[in-house]
């Protein structure tokens, strides 16, 4: 005859702890198997003081946080300024030049940006570089204060002044006529200049009779005299340069009069 190996048995607890009798007189017993006897495993805590999953858990945590740092700066905004219309090289920048958008990039590329927040320390600069609509304004394209050119405001009438297709940044010769008793002479003053700002017409007033102001950069600064003569005294065209004309001379013209 063969025996099987005994199993473990429990002893059934009743109440209090007590062991219950069963039916013959003997103590109720319930079988257990092998496995259910086996040893726990170790700990949570256990496998966490384990060299291997403490280092596994610190090298996830240090990625997640070098990856956290690295979307806040390429996501967090700041407000720049940008070009509202084309800005052509030598405009001196008004209010309604530049508006706000919020743009994402490193350190470096934004402090290349000339920030919103100094608005005021630009208008009234000029630019050195053109800049297109919507591009934002670098630092490198405006000039340092007080460092531009010499300039010179002409009254001009709005149709004299090319009918209101001027642009900042044109190039044109100042063209003054002279009236005298002995007939009227025209010549040109000034070649080259290049403008800087152009007024618009008060309102109200009608366009073809209404004048505007013109202001130009004056390489020479002795040219402002014979400027402020045909002011007061004369009438002041401007012809807008182009090309190779623009070196083309340009002869005096008169017109004899009579009494």
């Amino acid at each position: 005859m063969r025996f099987q190996r005994p199993t473990h048995v429990d002893l059934q607890p009743g109440e209090n702890g007590r062991v219950v009798p069963g039916e013959n007189g003997q103590p109720l017993v319930r079988l257990r198997d092998r496995e259910m006897t086996a040893p726990a495993g170790p700990s949570l805590r256990g496998r966490l003081g384990r060299p291997l999953p403490l280092i596994g858990a610190l090298l996830v945590a240090t990625a997640l946080a070098g990856y956290w740092s690295v979307y806040r700066a390429t996501t967090q905004r700041t407000p720049v300024l940008v070009a509202a219309h084309d800005l052509q090289a030598g405009t001196v920048l008004r209010p309604s030049d530049l508006r706000t958008a919020e743009l994402a990039g490193d350190e470096g590329t934004m402090a290349a940006l000339v920030a919103e927040r100094e608005l005021e320390t630009v208008l009234g600069r000029g630019l050195a570089a053109p800049v297109s609509e919507g591009a934002p304004l670098p630092r490198a394209t405006v000039a340092a204060a007080g460092s531009g050119p010499a300039a010179f405001t002409l009254v001009v009438p709005a149709l004299r002044a090319l009918a209101g297709s001027l642009r900042p940044g044109d190039r044109v010769t100042v063209l003054a006529t002279f009236e005298s008793g002995a007939g009227a002479r025209a010549r040109a003053l000034a070649r080259g200049l290049r403008v800087l700002t152009i007024g618009v017409p008060p309102e109200g007033l009608d366009r073809s009779s209404a004048s505007i102001p013109v202001t130009v950069a004056l390489p020479d600064p002795t040219l402002a005299a014979g400027l402020a003569l045909a002011n007061t005294e004369g009438k002041i065209d401007l012809l807008r340069e182009g090309g190779k004309s623009g070196s083309a001379p340009i002869p005096a013209a008169s017109e004899q009069g009579g009494s």
